[in-house]
């Protein structure tokens, strides 16, 4: 009997102690890695706990299974592996209330406390369409547009204006995808080999962000590529077929569990093309892990090949963009025209917390290209190298009333690139026209702090000191050549210091106002540094600057139901890059012509976005109703801006007209639907007004609508399948509009070939999504 008592006794104080022990753990953003504060954490439908401001919480007994929700966030069901270290549960934004959202503007917080216009885009938002083409997504958000000038390449992105002073890639904003810069040393930024369907997550921060990135007067666009959102092992196929050929797969291999994730996946993508010489062949391989060793440390790993090639048929005239032609410009077409791709990127980053007080982030990488490109006039033979690295500590210091977190780092980026020209005639190689070395060279240095007052407040500054540097050496200089102009020069810029200041206030838990005003800047092209009919650096070229002044609000009502943002800005860009025509002095003929700073532009916008997203508790036929609205003014007008620097009677005073490639009004409208059943719905319209293409605005291009829309289907199939088919349509109501337009072309003489055509029919598109989780 005494035996049996000591036995209960013992079973009682086991089973005490079991109840006892306690299981931790922290909840983040998947993509931010920022703790992600106020989740629920649910066993069946009771609420146990909620998440602290570290986003960490502590449940005092055993489950098998959790359920964890965050408002803007899709919810996550983990298993429960018994006692041991601190969980880590990551967490994907969800498309529907992303005012909550971690945002890595400057410290990762929540997208409502930014003190600046940021738009998120989430896995849902750039999937509503056919998944491959972005501009449907990004086109959406105000004050932002994609130009593209191929199928899946030479994409031209504008910000609030800024942007488009070349007709060939992007300039102007910086890019980064898994925190790699994609913007290469001298500015220039190339997307014609980044896979757009297996990206997660965009951010863009519109307007100079300069006292944390750099140069860029138009902004910064941050993107991420797809990881695992779940626990446990998946294996995905995704197949996408549709007109003029187009045929898309993605093979996938994702693994997630508390301490890492990673995912592979091989992307290949063919299009035929609705025009004469304009296929494109498309092959990625990508990798991606994150790696948690301790609840203080993470490392991630990012490393990407993709081969790719796109036909150039040249641009189309007025009259034969408006008979809807299907031609090309006969020299692009005698060449063969094409641009090919042959890429590379690596990456790695750690990010530690020393204390919660003192925290660093720091990342290498290297990337490089080879491209090879056939056109109208010649063919190009270029390979760049990128070398880089960023560091970033975090500091915070926290008080009763007052707290103040900071940031203190420096970037590093060199490009080597070797850009070789050759003559081209009917597809039949020449002899060279250029050779040349050029080393670009962008570092800087950067604060920013953030001081939260009583009443909720919250006082932002910062500052950067930006350094660039161009080397270029000319291999034709050399004495086969004796009449050959060398090209070769350096240059080194005016260290240039950007300034940030800002006040946020939030109104309420779900709403703020802001205002602020920030500097940023933009270097010119390495092209640009040099003179080369005489064979000297151009030592007065300065970067174009931009301020801007800015005051908004954002945030959600009724419930968190309606989320909107509301920006009004003021931009003012000045040392604008023109030309400038150097003459003989007693007859007036012209030696040659360069790049000099001169004149002015004033950027004045309204930018609106709301949505309504209606989720019944108890739904009946509709899980999700959720209709949207995006309106941007611009009222972009030159000052003091001319055609040349030369104030002769040949200079034409641009000063009050508007800025070319601007449309005046853009809106957009749109509305999801999700049923109980798994039918779902996605439409959008567009208005795009006309816009002058021509600095004296003589000419314009049309105003244009599209419509788009895409149904599925989306089940899981058992415990291990899931299964995602739909069909859609783009430009359904067959308009006429451009991918691009050519600007400020001389219209002098025969009329330009400027415009690139989209479709002039209706494109449709079909596929499917299979997954079998282990």
């Amino acid at each position: 009997m005494k035996k049996m008592s000591l036995l209960a006794v013992a079973w009682l104080c086991m089973l005490h102690t079991y109840a006892q022990q306690s299981f931790k753990g922290r909840v983040y953003d998947l993509y931010t890695l920022s703790p992600v504060k106020s989740a629920g954490i649910y066993a069946g439908d009771q609420l146990l706990t909620t998440t602290d401001v570290a986003g960490e919480f502590s449940i005092g007994a055993h489950y098998d299974r959790l359920l964890v929700m965050a408002s803007g966030y899709e919810p996550q069901t983990i298993r429960v592996k018994g006692n041991g270290p601190l969980m880590l549960i990551g967490l994907a934004a969800t498309s529907y209330n992303l005012s909550e959202v971690s945002v890595n503007a400057a410290k990762p917080r929540s997208n409502l406390l930014q003190p600046q216009s940021v738009a998120v885009l989430g896995r849902k938002d750039l999937q509503r369409n056919d998944g491959i083409s972005p501009e449907y997504t990004l086109n959406l958000i105000p004050g932002v547009r994609m130009e593209k000038r191929t199928m899946a390449g030479g994409q031209r992105i504008t910000i609030r204006g800024y942007g488009n002073g070349t007709n060939f890639n992007g300039t102007g904003y910086k890019a980064y995808l898994n925190g790699i810069p994609v913007t290469d040393g001298e500015g220039t930024t190339i997307l014609d080999d980044i896979d757009f369907s297996i990206l997660g997550r965009m951010e863009v921060i519109k307007g100079p962000a300069s006292s944390l990135y750099g140069s860029g007067i138009g902004g910064v666009l941050r993107m991420y590529t797809l990881k695992p959102s779940v626990y446990g092992t998946r294996i995905s196929q995704e197949a996408t077929a549709g007109s003029y050929g187009l045929f898309r797969t993605n093979t996938r291999l994702e693994y997630a569990d508390e301490q890492s994730s990673v995912m592979l996946n091989y992307g290949h993508q063919n299009y035929d093309s609705y025009r004469i010489n304009s296929a494109s062949k498309k092959d990625y391989v990508s990798f991606i892990g994150d790696f948690h060793s301790n609840e203080k440390q993470t490392f991630s790993v990012y490393a990407a090949y993709n081969n790719s090639n796109d036909q150039l048929a040249g641009q189309l005239d007025s009259s034969q963009f408006a008979q809807r032609k299907d031609t090309g410009e006969i020299p692009y077409l005698k060449n063969k025209g094409y641009v090919a791709f042959e890429t590379y990127r690596a990456g790695l980053s750690h990010q530690y917390t020393f204390s919660p007080h003192v925290n660093n982030i720091t990342s290498a990488y290297f990337s490089g290209y080879k491209q090879s490109q056939a056109f109208a006039a010649g063919l190009t033979s270029n390979i760049a190298q990128n070398v880089g690295a960023r560091t970033a500590f975090g500091l915070s210091f926290m008080g009763k009333t007052v707290t103040l977190n900071g940031t203190l780092g420096a970037e590093y980026q060199k490009t080597n690139s070797f850009k070789k020209g050759y003559a081209l005639a009917n597809a039949v190689q020449g002899p060279p026209t250029g050779d040349l070395e050029v080393s670009a060279m962008q570092y800087s240095l950067f604060t920013q702090w953030e001081l939260k007052l009583p009443q909720d407040f919250l006082v932002t500054a910062g500052v950067s000191n930006n350094y660039i540097e161009y080397s270029i050496t000319d291999r034709l200089t050399n004495t086969a050549n004796p009449t050959h102009k060398d090209q070769s020069g350096h240059k080194m810029f005016t260290p240039v210091l950007t300034p940030q200041v800002s006040v946020l206030k939030a109104v309420n838990e779900t709403v703020s106002v802001y205002a602020g005003v920030s500097k940023g800047y933009s270097p010119p092209v390495s092209g640009q540094v040099v003179i080369p009919q005489i064979g000297a650096v151009n030592t007065a070229l300065r970067p174009e600057k931009g301020v801007q002044y800015e005051a908004g609000a954002k945030g959600s009502l009724l419930g968190k139901r309606l989320s909107f943002q509301v920006a009004v800005f003021d931009m003012e860009i000045k040392d604008k890059l023109t030309s400038q025509a150097v003459t003989e002095g007693n007859t007036g003929t012209v030696l040659y012509t360069m790049s000099t700073n001169a004149g002015a532009q004033q950027n004045l916008g309204i930018e609106t976005d709301i949505a309504y997203a209606l989720q019944p508790k108890h739904p009946q036929v509709f899980s999700l109703v959720r209709p949207f609205v995006s309106y941007t003014y611009s009222s972009f007008t030159y000052r003091q801006f001319k055609s040349d620097n030369n104030n002769n009677a040949k200079t034409v005073n641009y000063s009050g007209n508007k800025v070319s490639g601007v449309s005046p009004h853009l809106f957009n409208a749109g509305v999801d639907l999700v049923s109980v059943w798994g039918v779902y719905l996605n439409t959008t319209w567009q208005y795009i007004d006309r816009m002058p293409i021509t600095y004296d605005n003589a000419h314009y291009a049309d105003a244009y609508t599209l419509l788009q829309a895409k149904a599925g289907y989306r089940r899981e199939l058992g415990k291990h399948f899931s299964l995602d088919v739909f069909a859609g349509g783009n430009n359904m109501t067959g308009s006429r509009y451009y991918t691009m337009v050519f600007l400020n072309a001389n219209y002098s003489a025969a009329p330009p070939n400027i415009y690139l055509p989209g479709p002039y029919k209706a494109v449709w598109y079909g596929g499917f999504n299979l997954s079998y989780k282990f």
